[in-house]
């Protein structure tokens, strides 16, 4: 892979151009033209009918879709709603170029790089490609745009932890690639830590400071999620802090304490599930054991993270592999205006 220079337009330029609605959310696959969607419309440049979703699905909270084409010049709708996480392409085969804030790259079969719909971005491709998306939401990647925004689009298959994500990407991109329910969001946290380690090893010299504040805080949170009473107050006074401080280190890295804690409850919790020693342990009691009592409250979150409620998440893991099994990976629920206020003023608080 190699970063190339910035170019001009051609005189060779596709055909025609394609509008596609909502392409990568649910549905995607089977329904690529819905008008009714704003959402994530791109303007597909193209000789052919343009780009198909050969397979598409979900690991934890990440979105994954393999797509194939022909020769394409693909750029996000100006007057859309863009989807506003971090993307993660790996090439599988041909050739294609990713461009955004001012760098563009070049990747070969094998290749990946980072790029984000909170900006511009251009993808173009010379001839048949196959391409895997991975879409990560940014508060399971917990980084604002800012902490990544030099090595989008940029050669990254010199850092040392290269080769890992591209081993889980080749993967993912296998077309026997099935995950198991008990494997899905296990696979998400794969990605997203090898992601997390791409992108510190490509961050400039004098960024590992605050990355280790970030870190330890995290870490202290960790061993004390089963406190109800865990806060931002209960960190800075931990590691004698002012919360103001506290909440700027965790609103540089595009999060907030509570934030944060909510999300690993809720993976520690949705581990125990589907741990075979937990397997009697009623729901509420392992809700309550990582510091979520309130079973309404925790029912909604776990389903609005992983799809599904917590106890359909336990059943299908339980059923799979036994004969007549049908399931399919769970895919996210609708959340309603006054939940995202009501989360939003949880976040304040905390």
């Amino acid at each position: 892979m190699a970063e190339v220079a910035r170019s001009g337009g051609t005189g060779n330029a596709p055909a025609h151009e394609i509008l596609l609605y909502g392409w990568l959310g649910a549905g995607a696959a089977d329904e690529p033209h819905r008008p009714q969607d704003s959402n994530d419309a791109i303007v597909v440049r193209t000789d052919d009918r343009g780009p198909d979703i050969s397979r598409a699905f979900r690991i934890g909270t990440l979105e994954v879709a393999t797509v194939t084409g022909g020769r394409v010049d693909i750029e996000p709708l100006p007057a859309a709603h863009q989807w506003r996480g971090v993307v993660l392409g790996y090439l599988v085969s041909g050739r294609l170029t990713v461009e955004q804030g001012g760098h563009v790259v070049e990747l070969g079969a094998g290749d990946f790089a980072f790029y984000t719909g909170a900006q511009r971005y251009r993808i173009t491709a010379p001839g048949a490609h196959e391409y895997l998306v991975v879409r990560i939401p940014t508060a399971a990647i917990a980084l604002r745009h800012s902490m990544f925004a030099d090595i989008v689009a940029t050669d990254l298959s010199a850092t040392p932890s290269a080769g890992v994500l591209r081993a889980i990407l080749a993967e993912l991109a296998s077309p026997r690639m099935r995950p198991t329910v008990a494997a899905t969001a296990h696979l998400g946290d794969a990605v997203v830590a090898a992601a997390h380690a791409v992108i510190a090893d490509a961050r400039p010299a004098g960024s590992a400071q605050a990355m280790s504040l970030f870190t330890s805080l995290v870490i202290w949170l960790e061993g004390h999620l089963g406190e109800t009473d865990l806060s931002a107050d209960r960190v800075a006074e931990a590691h004698f802090l002012s919360v103001r401080h506290v909440r700027r280190v965790f609103s540089a890295h595009g999060t907030t304490v509570s934030a944060l804690i909510r999300q690993r409850r809720l993976e520690r919790i949705r581990d125990d599930l589907v741990d075979p020693r937990h397997a009697r342990t009623p729901v509420h009691t392992i809700a309550e054991r990582w510091g979520m009592p309130d079973a309404a409250v925790f029912s909604r979150a776990f389903s609005r993270q992983y799809g599904t409620s917590p106890r359909k998440y336990r059943a299908l893991y339980l059923l799979q592999g036994q004969a007549g099994a049908d399931w399919a990976p769970p895919t996210p629920v609708v959340v309603s205006a006054e939940d995202a206020v009501a989360d939003a003023t949880v976040e304040e608080v905390a």
